[in-house]
């Protein structure tokens, strides 16, 4: 949608109000967005129709970006990290509430991947706590390969 505003991890505007932190553990950034539940109705065969949910992009409502924890390999990161979380400042807290409400069922929220606080000590308790949470999604050390991994020819050859 174009009338939507995305804004960037730690660029976000003065909201006036209170914000929260948050902490991603997800390699990649992440859009959050608001949702609105609309009814939908779509035709069955045999006649008639059905009716469903749909979930809508709220309109003018703004989108923030989570800043993930992945950097290159050979350069140091470009975010700030606290344990193996990224953290991202300035989320409103009630869309932060709202938008948690809406996701709260998602695995990387249930395991622990994602979450906020409202000042760096909650930050650094939850993510000390949880620094042995794992994504799936991290590098592979290539000297503890998983079992049934092993290095290519060319590698072996070097």
């Amino acid at each position: 949608m174009s009338d939507q505003k995305t804004i960037s991890p730690n660029k976000t505007p003065a909201t006036g109000g209170a914000t929260v932190m948050v902490a991603s553990k997800l390699p990649m950034d992440l859009i959050i967005r608001l949702y609105d539940f609309k009814k939908g109705s779509e035709p069955v065969m045999g006649g008639g129709v059905r009716e469903f949910k749909i979930a809508e992009q709220r309109r003018n409502s703004p989108s923030f970006v989570l800043t993930g924890n992945s950097y290159a390999q050979n350069k140091g990161p470009h975010q700030q990290l606290i344990g193996a979380y990224a953290v991202t400042y300035d989320i409103p807290k009630a869309f932060w509430e709202e938008w948690l409400d809406q996701n709260k069922y998602a695995d990387f929220i249930v395991n622990g991947l994602v979450f906020a606080h409202g000042d760096s000590a909650g930050i650094k308790a939850e993510a000390a706590e949880k620094d042995d949470v794992k994504s799936g999604l991290e590098r592979l050390d290539p000297t503890k390969l998983p079992k049934g991994v092993e290095t290519s020819d060319l590698r072996r050859a070097a």
